[in-house]
């Protein structure tokens, strides 16, 4: 594990090191596949000069047999091909090669996809064998989604893989409400990050890597560059402990932005909880002026908690109760224990002193608490909705069901209905292969504009996803 900047292969100063032409979003859906791809080598200008042409290779593994052998124009920097078989993975290669000479200028790693129905939009994709970004992963992680003051919508992904250097973000951008996506940037190290806007900037909160330093990333041109980090809690590590989060709400109130983080490691048994929290009119990029509370241990003493298993809760969501206080409601690994499923835990957060330790508030009913899920307050209704992995079978970790939910107080929660449902459909993979989880979302007029962690049509597991999509849900009320 690696706490430094990432070499990530396609910043043009390692372009020598990868080769200067890099596929940097990949789309595979029913029967098709779109690329996006930039060239970085020592003269950008080449791609477009006319020089050069691109050719766009792609192999059936099944058969060997080429299937298309595409000249792009000289201004075109993506490709969609619409004539292949579902279920089956090919290899993608791009060649720059000079039209007078016939030699290749440039050539991109190999990529590999699978073809076949994803539902939703997609905005990139990572098969498991493709080692393109294998320093940090090969799995797509962590989504996020923020709408700019112009009206675009961005949205995030980082790569994750089990002992992997899991410090690299992709950000892409939609002109169109989510009907189609480009690649916009890289940042790196950025882990389980999640996209804010303040004051009309673009921010990106995360980690340098799993239980790395916790770094605040701003951008001043809607997230085409990144500033340095600025860091607002020093690193640990999976041996001692560390900071912890995933995509959570950045809420405004009383004057502050909030954020809930934990703090811990699962080879130590779990995490702590806690929040941090800035003045909305200070320099947010300034560590100092960012507050962290201590961090509160999950006690099985407190009223109505599980019974055996291992316990633990992360991933907490700050949200504004009906009354005017802040709490932190948090996902509860309830696992083995008693019950196994259906329960979350409220902690107080004292929202007039933010270096106060969090206090447990009480354990409530909760359908979908053993993944990831973000809650928000709408407006319109006056109601709270969380989008969960509902689970309908005996495995908890079930999570290829996607189910809103809403709430008026916060403490009882009713299903409204399945969003999503690969259970019950008569998909061919089960629930150890499907998932749509740790979906970020926004309340969008009428819509709810979501993106998932998408694994389907041969991801490793469920867990380890290979898609993020897009999704809109009309008329969520």
């Amino acid at each position: 594990m690696s706490d430094g900047f990432a070499e990530n292969p396609t910043k043009p100063e390692n372009s020598k090191a990868y080769g200067g032409l890099h596929i940097v979003r990949m789309a595979p859906g029913d029967q098709s596949i779109s690329l996006d791809f930039e060239y970085y080598g020592s003269d950008p200008r080449d791609a477009i000069k006319g020089e050069y042409e691109i050719y766009v290779e792609i192999d059936d593994l099944e058969s060997g047999k080429k299937i298309v052998h595409a000249i792009l124009p000289k201004d075109a920097f993506c490709f969609q091909y619409t004539d292949l078989r579902n279920g089956r993975d090919y290899k993608v290669e791009l060649k720059m090669i000079d039209k007078n000479k016939g030699d290749i200028r440039a050539r991109s790693p190999v990529r590999f996809f699978r073809s076949g129905f994803v539902p939703g939009v997609v905005i990139n994709y990572i098969h498991p064998e493709d080692y393109t970004y294998n320093i940090s992963g090969r799995s797509t992680c962590s989504p996020s989604i923020v709408r700019l003051p112009d009206g675009r919508l961005l949205a995030s992904h980082d790569i994750y893989w089990g002992n992997g250097g899991r410090n690299l973000s992709k950000v892409f951008v939609s002109k169109d409400n989510g009907e189609s996506w480009k690649y916009l940037s890289d940042v790196s190290p950025c882990f389980w990050g999640k996209l804010f806007v303040h004051n009309d900037k673009l921010y990106m909160l995360g980690t340098s890597t799993e239980y790395g330093a916790l770094l605040l990333f701003c951008s001043e041109d809607g997230g085409k560059t990144w500033s340095d980090p600025a860091t607002l809690l020093e690193s640990g590590g999976e041996d001692k402990g560390g900071p912890h989060k995933a995509p959570m709400p950045v809420v405004r109130y009383n004057g502050r932005l909030w954020t809930a983080i934990d703090y811990g490691a699962w080879s130590l048994g779990g995490h702590a909880s806690g929040v941090a929290s800035v003045p909305e009119d200070a320099d947010i990029m300034n560590g100092k002026n960012w507050t962290v509370t201590p961090f509160l241990p999950y006690d099985s003493g407190w009223p109505g908690t599980v019974k055996g298993g291992n316990p633990s809760l992360l991933e907490g969501n700050v949200v504004i109760t009906p009354e005017g206080e802040l709490v932190n409601i948090l996902r509860y690994n309830t696992k083995g224990a008693i019950p196994d499923y259906g329960k979350a835990i409220i902690l107080k957060i004292d929202k007039d002193n933010p270096g106060a330790p969090l206090q447990f508030g009480r354990v409530i009913d909760f359908p979908g608490n053993m993944s990831k899920f973000t809650v928000r307050f709408d407006e319109v209704s006056k109601k709270y909705y969380a989008l969960v992995n509902r689970v309908t079978t005996k495995n908890v970790s079930q999570r290829n069901i996607l189910t809103l939910t809403s709430s008026t107080d916060l403490l009882h929660w009713k299903i409204e209905r399945d969003l999503l449902n690969y259970e019950d459909n008569r998909w061919p993979e089960d629930d150890t292969k499907v998932g749509f989880q740790y979906p970020d979302w926004i309340f969008d007029g009428d819509d709810i504009s979501a993106v998932s962690r998408t694994a389907i049509n041969g991801a490793y597991n469920y867990h380890n996803a290979n898609h993020l999509t897009f999704h809109r849900f009309r008329n969520f009320r």
